[in-house]
């Protein structure tokens, strides 16, 4: 067995589809260090500016920290849904982490344990860039539902949400829609005079996924406003978000017991409307289910995970380090 360090010290990292987010602690969960960097998920912005993002981030926490010597490191990352993946994002990011020993874990695993406060069971649903719904069960199990991306799903997302939000707008410009307040709204917002303007600059400029979701935060503020159409595109990815929770429920047989489940990413906390609205969904079905906003970000879950690997007797080479969720039930 190794020679336990006098001073543990751990890196959490999670990689989303917005931004990546990298802190370096203490054994305790002190706070040595934290940087930010920009969307690490890979499937969305391709392998190696994925891998450039991470390495920003991870470098930048480990300098703000002093550059101590990593027992071990724990990566949540979006995109990691099978074992091919792993193969990938491993072989790239070992490198970079020297002697520590590394785990890649889904992103809802690191979600879910930040924001219950350290369980490793329960349903987490994600609602930032992308969307999706996880369930992990006391006996390792793991389902999901969504998270087939922007093309194929992401629904309740935050990139649907704004797409719809500018498909909205385009049609009230033309006249084949309702009117809505978005039609000013989103072109004022990025410093353009027409919807036309939006358009062209969007096309020209070749917008990222993650560029187009950031204007999901004006739809929901026009849904809060009281804009009827907004509203309709809020209550959809309400319904939407609840219904993959609702899928990984039934899947995991839990809807009759005590659980809980955590709503994280940016457009949860945008909008207490979409929470309330996702919460009395899913307590329809699932009664006893304690559904809340997370008690600690992913970040810190990514932490508690790597902890857990550096205090871990049987590590080795094939040690604990991935698990492909389930797709579907």
């Amino acid at each position: 067995m190794t020679k336990r360090l006098a001073k543990l010290v751990v890196l959490g990292l999670d990689g989303g589809g917005s931004r990546t987010v990298c802190i370096v602690a203490g054994e305790k969960g002190r706070e040595l260090g934290r940087a930010l960097s920009g969307s690490s998920n890979h499937q969305s912005v391709g392998v190696e500016a994925a891998k450039r993002a991470i390495a920003e981030a991870v470098t930048g926490a480990r300098e703000a920290a002093g550059d101590p010597p990593l027992a071990a490191a724990c990566l949540g990352m979006a995109g990691l849904d099978r074992g091919e993946d792993e193969r990938v994002l491993r072989g790239l990011l070992t490198p970079l982490f020297g002697g520590a020993r590394l785990r890649l874990v889904h992103d809802a695993e690191i979600a879910l344990v930040g924001g219950t406060g350290g369980r490793k069971e329960g349903v987490i649903v994600i609602a930032g860039t992308g969307s999706i719904a996880v369930g992990f069960n006391g006996a390792g199990r793991a389902v999901r539902s969504g998270g087939w991306g922007h093309l194929l799903g992401d629904e309740g997302s935050g990139y649907q949400i704004a797409q719809r939000g500018l498909n909205a707008a385009t049609r009230a410009r033309d006249g084949r829609g309702a009117t809505t307040s978005l039609v000013e709204s989103l072109p004022e917002a990025i410093g353009v005079a027409s919807v036309e303007d939006l358009a062209s600059r969007i096309y020209l400029e070749g917008w990222p996924v993650g560029q187009i979701a950031a204007l999901a935060p004006l739809v929901l503020a026009a849904a809060a406003e009281g804009d009827a159409v907004a509203r309709g595109i809020v209550a959809n990815a309400g319904h939407e978000l609840s219904r993959a929770a609702v899928a990984v429920i039934r899947a995991l047989k839990i809807d009759d017991t005590r659980f809980e489940v955590v709503l994280s990413g940016g457009i949860f906390g945008a909008s207490l409307v979409l929470v309330e609205a996702v919460r009395e969904e899913i307590t329809a079905f699932a009664p006893d289910a304690d559904v809340h906003l997370p008690r600690h970000e992913p970040a810190i879950g990514a932490l508690w995970l790597a902890l857990e690997a550096a205090r871990d007797p049987e590590w080795g080479e094939s040690g604990p380090s991935y698990a492909p969720l389930v797709i579907g039930p």
